[in-house]
């Protein structure tokens, strides 16, 4: 919470509002891609505590990662594992 309130300090109420927004989106998109059923908290977590943009980098990693091993699209499984270590590794 303290980090939140020295943002706001520094850049004001609008500029976190937008940096919100854009955590919910990347948590959205964490959620509809990769939740496995019991990741969900793990991802809220992760989209709460790291930074901007190292959420968007490893989200992207992540897809690129599936992309390049072909893991299939309805394998939310395998697919929350590789983000799952991918942000456990940003910590």
């Amino acid at each position: 919470m303290m980090p939140n309130l020295n943002f706001i300090k520094e850049h004001g109420i609008n500029p976190f509002i937008d940096q919100q927004k854009k955590r919910i989106v990347l948590l959205e998109q964490m959620i509809d891609t990769f939740d496995d059923g019991r990741s969900r908290s793990f991802f809220c977590r992760a989209a709460c505590l790291h930074d901007l943009t190292r959420l968007e980098r490893a989200l992207n990693q992540a897809l690129q990662k599936i992309k390049t091993d072909k893991i299939k699209q309805d394998n939310t499984k395998a697919k929350a594992k590789i983000l799952r270590e991918i942000l456990t590794e940003i910590q």
